[in-house]
């Protein structure tokens, strides 16, 4: 149980540090692109900003944790991390103004949560296929070992 708590503790601040660490970045890029409209958008509220990007990256990167639970499918885990995901990350952004909402142009809305997932999806594919490369070296690594000590 103690593990399950100090590993509940690291995600939810890996998610907090990855959100701080996307709002930063997106503060960069349109204080470098010299856009007054978003980077006032954001630093004229950051303290709003800075919380919800600290909600999105807890329900993004926090609930990750959920691929440590070894009895559930990937589909499954998979799902749950969308969902909750897209559950934190869709209501902050509409509400901070991240994605602007128009009732009479819903299906600009409706075309920003699909580009929102489709985010989402290519992020999760990016982790996915870097941790299967990373597990496949040491899986190499450690039989290159066993051959080793074989041979002694």
């Amino acid at each position: 149980m103690k593990y399950w708590i100090k590993l509940g503790i690291r995600y939810f601040c890996y998610g907090i540090s990855w959100g701080c660490t996307v709002l930063v970045f997106a503060c960069l890029v349109t204080y470098a692109m010299d856009d007054p409209v978003y980077f006032t958008l954001i630093t004229d509220d950051f303290s709003r900003h800075a919380l919800g990007a600290m909600i999105v990256g807890v329900a993004c990167g926090g609930t990750a944790v959920v691929y440590q639970f070894e009895r559930l499918s990937t589909m499954t885990k998979f799902i749950i991390h969308f969902v909750i995901g897209m559950g934190g990350f869709y209501p902050v952004a509409l509400y901070l103004g991240w994605i602007p909402f128009d009732p009479d142009r819903i299906l600009y809305t409706v075309l920003q949560f699909f580009i929102s997932c489709g985010i989402f999806v290519g992020i999760w594919l990016c982790f996915c296929l870097f941790n299967r490369s990373d597990a496949r070296k040491i899986n190499n690594r450690l039989r290159e070992l066993e051959r080793e000590d074989m041979e002694e």
